[in-house]
């Protein structure tokens, strides 16, 4: 029992929930949105705040193309220094989330199929907001050497990420009539879907590659960089979240055609910051962008991508050279920065070499990053309530501590009743605390806790039989006393004789205690049927 109650009793090291982390009173946290409407499941241009349309708005870091410069950055890091596609992204409040993609298929390198995933941009500013209000505050959740915050709804529904899976493939022939986008599950026999090559022919930038003449194809070499359009899938029977084709110039004096599937999902996921060691948004439990087993791959909540949406992500723009390109376009241009052609996109190979990974990759990142950000679209930020005996409510804006004196809601009602009508989802703040404690985290300890219990137990039926006297046991002090009542009993019909050889037979013997006549008590090998009696209790033996 040692080693248990050792177990038991030493503290282990832990995160520990932090007991009243709110003494100066309990904070409410509202989203100024219902719960249905903070990841929606279609994504159209409605969905583009206005000031999208102007570059220098301040509602730029809410635009489809905020993640833009990130990407671009990324890429030439990429081309020039193979950094991998893990990047970290700056946000409000000191914090930081990581935009990572990862191969589905590691071993299949010429195929660009890459799972890419980030924390909601409007999650990590609550996060952020939150902790800096308990700072300026001075609230006591703060004080703890190592806190931890875990937002989540107080209705128990999930937060949510998006994850987006592409996969792009390179083709150098084509029909004149349809090309195709590459399906996810490559078990599937018709493992493409089928578009009109009229798509593509309609639009000057790819008309060229329509050609019905190997020379027609040759002459569009050069004439162009690399050529980008987005594909509408919603008329697709179980078809991506959207699609996306690509014209690009390869060193074999030839011209590519990638064409993509991007499926997009929005997933459940559970985060916390530990602001005292690091400000970056962690998941309490990671998933591997890659986690892909046979084929079988946890989609969450499909999202439909509207191609309206979309182009907002390619906006026109001028180059430092005077040519006009677009966003996307330009990104993927980067590659050619260590081309001996500024219209070479990159060399032939395999892995993160190879065209379908690059474009997939870089692709992927700016797509998730953009749709991490379409539920913050709003300024009306997340409103907290802090209710104390002297002041019942004093509401702030997370981001604003000098709270909000103008009083928005209506006069006749408090605040949280005002939210409730609504519909606003609410929040709560798990607040836990590293430490030593003790507690039923693991299973060393619930072994070791339930070893002691049996014990327990064993010692106290064992203490209520005696005290009963439903079994009063004895035993030789010595064995000069066993040997005494040895001495004492008649010689064994079994045995026979001390003559006979002792041998292993004679050890096997059982031998028991009866009583004999006169209240004479004597050992008798359990061979010998019908002698004796069994011991009576309350009878005085000799």
């Amino acid at each position: 029992m040692g080693p248990c109650s050792a177990v038991a009793i030493i503290p282990n090291l832990d995160w520990w929930d932090h007991t009243n982390p709110f003494p100066e009173g309990p904070e409410r946290a509202f989203m100024r949105y219902k719960y249905s409407d903070l990841w929606p499941t279609s994504i159209t241009k409605d969905l583009i705040p206005p000031g999208c349309a102007d570059t220098m708005s301040p509602d730029a870091e809410y635009c489809p193309y905020s993640g833009y410069e990130l990407v671009k950055d990324w890429v030439g890091a990429h081309q020039n220094q193979g950094q991998e596609p893990n990047i970290t992204t700056p946000g409000h409040g000191g914090v930081t989330r990581h935009l990572a993609s990862a191969n589905v298929y590691p071993s299949l390198r010429s195929i660009g199929e890459m799972s890419t995933s980030t924390i909601g941009y409007k999650e990590a500013w609550d996060l952020g907001a939150f902790w800096q209000y308990a700072l300026g505050q001075g609230r006591s959740l703060a004080t703890p050497s190592r806190p931890r915050i875990a937002p989540g709804f107080v209705d128990g529904s999930p937060l949510k990420k998006p994850e987006v899976r592409t996969i792009c493939v390179e083709q150098y022939e084509w029909s004149t009539s349809y090309f195709d986008l590459p399906r996810h599950d490559l078990t599937v026999t018709d493992d493409l879907w089928w578009i009109p090559s009229s798509i593509l022919r309609s639009q000057q930038k790819f008309r060229g590659l329509f050609s019905n003449t190997t020379d027609g194809i040759q002459s569009y070499v050069g004439q162009f960089p690399t050529a980008f359009t987005w594909i509408d899938t919603s008329s697709l029977v179980d078809g991506p979240s959207i699609g996306a084709v690509f014209a690009v110039n390869t060193p074999n004096e030839s011209v590519a055609l990638v064409t993509c599937s991007v499926s997009a999902y929005w997933k459940p996921t559970t985060i916390f910051l530990d602001p005292k060691s690091d400000m970056i948004v962690h998941e309490e439990l990671p998933t591997r962008a890659n986690k892909y087993d046979q084929g079988q791959w946890d989609l969450g909540t499909a999202i439909n991508i509207a191609v309206d949406w979309a182009d907002a992500m390619d906006r026109n723009f001028t180059d430092d050279n005077g040519l006009e390109t677009t966003y996307i376009q330009h990104m993927m241009e980067r590659y050619n920065n260590n081309s001996s052609s500024p219209v070479i996109f990159s060399e032939p190979g395999f892995g993160q070499e190879s065209i379908p990974w690059r474009i997939s990759t870089a692709l992927g990142l700016y797509l998730t990053e953009a749709l991490a950000r379409v539920q913050s679209t709003f300024w009306n930020g997340t409103v907290l309530c802090h209710m104390n005996k002297t002041d019942p409510e004093s509401v702030f804006i997370l981001g604003n501590l000098n709270g909000d004196d103008s009083r928005w809601w209506p006069q006749d009602k408090s605040f949280i009743d005002y939210a409730h009508e609504q519909g606003w989802a609410e929040l709560q703040f798990a607040i836990a605390r590293y430490g030593y404690g003790w507690g039923f985290q693991g299973k060393p300890i619930k072994l070791a806790t339930a070893a002691l219990v049996l014990q327990a137990l064993i010692g106290i039926v064992y203490l209520g039989l005696i005290i009963s006297g439903i079994w009063k046991p004895s035993s030789w002090a010595t064995m000069g006393e066993m040997l005494i009542f040895a001495i004492n009993s008649s010689p064994s019909t079994v045995l026979r004789t001390a003559a006979k050889p002792v041998d292993k037979h004679t050890w096997r013997h059982t031998v028991k205690i009866r009583e004999m006549g006169n209240k004479h008590r004597e050992l008798v090998v359990e061979a010998e049927t019908n002698v004796g009696l069994m011991p009576r209790m309350g009878h005085k033996h000799r």
